[in-house]
């Protein structure tokens, strides 16, 4: 019996019974443990609310511009330089109470804030996903590349030394660890929520999801919270595993700048130094005072680079915008408000209800990364007071700049800023417009916003009423988007302004149709003269000019520019026809028969003399023979021609090969919002001349437009536009 005694330790010590340092666990993470039931996990809820959480030193770990060069410990409520860490980290730091943990070269350390090095354990060839710690000991996962790779390891060692607690290498993805009290809770393979015995290794307890992914878990107060693309907060609840059965806050699908995930992907290790994922991406906390999940302040901040965008978690609608001197290493939600940290080693608080700066610290250091860690309850004492600004303002800041890096930020800023009613924002919209160096994106994002406003014209004309000027500096103003803005709006008072950019020279073609369109659907008499005047200009015009010394005419304009000035002439053909007397449909017959006019022209003539004129309008001398002038006395009221497709028309019928056309978006390094497609059609629902921005997918779109097939009309020739989203 003897040896049977002596052998009985070594069997148990195999099976891994009894023993706290060993690297098999009974039973965790395996895939046929069921999930707990509701008992079990209102126990464990039951325990973090019972677990004092500790207080948290105000501390940001700020990565030095080259991450070999380590990196410094700065206390943000005095801004002093605490520590610097001399080593060459590869790993996002994480701050852990009063410890900094890094991946370096093999080994995953802790130093202390002061910057001395505590403890190390091997890395075991993975990256550091997370650290967590509670008390006397810390957790920390090992993985990072991905929820496909399975292996990880969930290492829980001592604060002060290092010493191992407790260890698991499981073939599963590990996520974020949060560890309380006894308890380590670790997502896994994107589907599990594991909580494990701190002390042992073995699985406590488990919450599957049926229907979400799970990749991360913190605390927060006396809660746990957990989730990936939704924030659900533990409880017995949970057991459910199901989102509408779970207390949970589901973000809104608004489309943000950079298509910012809710979390970033926890199962993809960060790395040291800048980060493109930590640069465009969502902040926020959870308050757990509220019941079920609610967020602090109930806003989502979303971050881009530079800008700052508040919006309200619940609706979506936008409350503040902010842009910041350089870009944001890091920030961190506080009851006070959004903590952000420059790479330049400013640091703001800024407000969060108007997202004015209230306190301000410069620190000792900068860098391309600073991993924050803030009580909720951090609340510097004001020492600033910028002046108030409203919401139209902070967009009008957020949607200009020359970095090109933000137009994604700039597109967003632009459309909220056209979605708000009044003067100022149509004013705030032509100001962005008018700018010199403006993107063709961004350009056609705030133009389009413009069409449709009938608040704030007097900005729109004032704007239409320069011209280019080179001495002055003076650029071309952005006619077309204004013509088609002010037509909208019914407002004549700019019709001598669109007449005289008409025969501006520095006018860009594709600019003269959408002029010619605004005249006729104002309908002001005095402009008839005018589209006579420019047909009898422009009708003949093919861009031939023979040199001076003779010889063959040279082309000088191209096939585009040459389309776009035909298709002005065919829109001012058209309006005269309609409105115009004797003299102008006289000059409608030689222009049908001059031997110089495009093709196109000439069958536009032909076609509205050819066809049932339209009748005089009242007061037409040509109808009522009164001798009086040619066009007095002309009502041009009408709106747009009968049969022109509406934009809901139009919309219907091209949707149905938006996936064609999204098609030709994949594998791109800049994926637009939308594309803005252009073309001219007939009464047949025939499309041609498509031309699509941005250029870049012209070739891959315009063939897919023009094979629709659009509803039939009464139109003769006309020009039509498509705004095609790229969210899927």
């Amino acid at each position: 019996m003897k040896p049977l005694a002596l052998a009985l330790p070594l069997v148990l010590a195999a099976l891994g019974v009894g023993c706290a340092n060993t690297s098999i666990s009974r039973g965790a993470f395996s895939l046929s443990t069921p999930a707990s039931d509701a008992v079990v996990l209102a126990a464990v809820a039951d325990r973090v609310r019972a677990a004092a959480p500790a207080s948290l030193p105000p501390v940001a770990a700020i990565v030095a511009d080259d991450p070999a060069q380590g990196l410094s410990i700065v206390d943000l409520g005095t801004g002093a330089l605490v520590g610097r860490v001399q080593a060459p980290i590869a790993s996002r730091p994480v701050v852990a109470g009063d410890l900094v943990v890094a991946r370096v070269a093999g080994s995953v350390v802790a130093w202390s804030l002061q910057g001395a090095e505590r403890w190390r354990v091997p890395d075991e060839g993975l990256d550091l996903v997370g650290a967590s710690r509670d008390g006397d000991r810390v957790a920390l996962v090992l993985g990072g590349a991905g929820v496909t790779r399975r292996r990880g390891v969930v290492h829980v060692v001592t604060a002060g030394d290092g010493s191992t607690v407790a260890r698991t290498e499981i073939a599963h993805a590990l996520g974020l660890p949060t560890l309380v009290g006894d308890d380590v809770f670790v997502p896994w393979d994107g589907q599990n929520l594991s909580v494990l015995d701190a002390r042992s290794g073995d699985e406590l307890s488990r919450v599957r999801s049926r229907d979400d992914v799970v990749g991360f878990s913190f605390r927060e107060g006396h809660a746990v919270y957990y989730g990936a693309r939704a924030l659900y907060r533990l409880g017995a609840e949970a057991a459910s595993g199901t989102a509408a059965g779970t207390p949970h806050y589901q973000p809104r699908p608004d489309e943000l700048p950079g298509s910012a995930p809710f979390a970033l992907d926890a199962y993809t290790s960060l790395r040291a130094g800048v980060d493109a994922r930590e640069r465009v991406r969502l902040a926020w906390r959870p308050d757990p005072a509220l019941p079920g999940v609610a967020l602090l302040h109930n806003t989502v901040f979303a971050l881009y680079h530079r800008d700052v965008f508040a919006l309200d978690a619940t609706t979506g609608a936008l409350r503040w915008a902010f842009v910041s001197p350089h870009d944001l290493a890091g920030v961190a939600v506080v009851r006070a408000g959004l903590v952000v940290v420059d790479d330049h080693g400013g640091a703001s608080l800024l407000a969060p209800d108007d997202g004015r700066a209230r306190w301000r610290q410069a620190l000792p250091v900068g860098g391309p990364q600073a991993v924050l860690q803030l009580p909720a309850d951090f609340a510097p004492a004001p020492n600033t007071d910028d002046p108030p600004r409203t919401l139209v303002e902070s967009l009008l800041v957020a949607a200009g700049g020359s970095d090109a890096r933000l137009l994604p930020a700039q597109r967003f800023a632009a459309q909220r800023l056209a979605a708000l009613p009044g003067a100022p924002a149509t004013a705030a919209l032509v100001s962005i417009l008018t700018r010199r160096g403006l993107s063709p994106e961004l350009r056609a994002v705030v133009g389009e916003g413009l069409v449709g406003r009938t608040e704030g014209t007097d900005a729109m004309i004032e704007a239409l009423e320069l011209h280019y000027d080179y001495v002055r500096g003076v650029d071309v103003p952005p006619v077309g988007f204004l013509a088609r803005a002010l037509a909208a709006a019914h407002e004549r008072r700019a019709v001598s302004s669109l007449v005289s950019h008409l025969f501006d020279p520095a006018t860009p073609t594709d600019d003269l149709a959408p002029i010619v369109v605004a005249l006729r659907e104002l309908g002001d008499p005095s402009s008839v003269q005018a589209l006579a005047d420019f047909v009898r200009l422009y009708h003949a015009d093919v861009g031939a000019v023979a040199p001076v010394g003779g010889g063959d005419a040279i082309i000088e304009r191209d096939i585009t520019d040459q389309g776009h000035l035909n298709a002005a002439v065919e829109q001012a053909i058209e309006t005269i026809a309609r409105a115009g007397g004797a003299p102008e449909r006289a000059l409608l017959d030689r222009v049908r028969a001059h031997p110089a006019a495009p093709e196109t022209v000439r069958v536009a003539a032909s076609r509205v003399r050819d066809g049932a004129p339209p009748e005089a309008p009242p007061g037409d001398a040509a109808a009522t023979g009164d001798g009086a002038a040619p066009g007095a006395g002309t009502d041009m009221t009408f709106g747009a021609p009968a049969g022109r497709l509406g934009p809901d028309a139009i919309d219907g019928a091209m949707s149905a090969r938006r996936p064609e056309v999204l098609a030709c978006l994949r594998n791109t390094p800049s994926r637009p919002a939308q594309l803005r497609v252009q073309f001219r059609y007939d009464g047949d629902g025939r499309v041609s001349n498509v031309s699509v921005m941005p250029a870049a997918f012209q070739a891959c779109v315009a063939p897919i437009v023009a094979a629709v097939q659009l509803p039939t009309s009464l139109a003769v020739r006309e020009l039509g536009t498509w705004i095609c989203p790229t969210a899927n």
